[in-house]
């Protein structure tokens, strides 16, 4: 079921770009996030998505942005929270100090927390950079299940129980 991890991705993607050409910046990050989340979980070996899954694959797969601004997979991870679970930029890790808060620029224009009171500088990224990491990434990780038969079997297994086309039977 290789085809379903390909096919997620692009359907990922093209998502994100649809809400981007149409401005919607919060629906595209929240879609970069979980897709984050969901490539971290085909690629770990744990039972389900986590917090490192998703670390782990940032690190990897997304770690020319990551060095560029200078930040962790932690700081992604948080900013991940902050969208996903309340809509803004800050999360608990910021307010614990154990990240980053991501401020984020789009099509020149800034989107930021203008109440910002953390523990470390927040960083300023350009969504359509982010978003070009990920899809380049997500190319890497592809490549990767290409050339390494034990994560393409974990990762074809995972990715078995994808939503797909077909016929529902239910109650009659």
């Amino acid at each position: 079921m290789l085809y379903l991890i390909p096919l997620y991705a692009e359907q990922t993607t093209n998502a994100i770009d649809l809400c981007l050409r149409n401005r919607l910046v919060l629906p595209a990050l929240t879609l970069l996030y979980s897709g984050i989340d969901v490539l971290g979980f085909l690629a770990t070996d744990k039972p389900g998505a986590t917090r490192r899954s998703f670390i782990a694959w940032a690190e990897k797969y997304m770690d020319g942005l990551l060095k560029i601004k200078g930040i962790v997979g932690m700081d992604l991870y948080s900013a991940r929270c902050g969208v996903l679970h309340t809509g803004q930029a800050p999360s608990n890790l910021v307010h614990a100090g154990k990240a980053r808060e991501l401020w984020y620029r789009f099509d020149g224009e800034s989107h930021i927390n203008l109440m910002a009171n953390t523990p470390k500088v927040p960083v300023l990224i350009d969504v359509e950079e982010l978003v070009e990491s990920f899809k380049s990434g997500t190319k890497r990780f592809a490549n990767d299940l290409d050339t390494n038969p034990a994560m393409k079997t974990n990762a074809e297994s995972r990715a078995d129980r994808f939503f797909r086309r077909g016929l529902l039977s239910g109650p009659r």
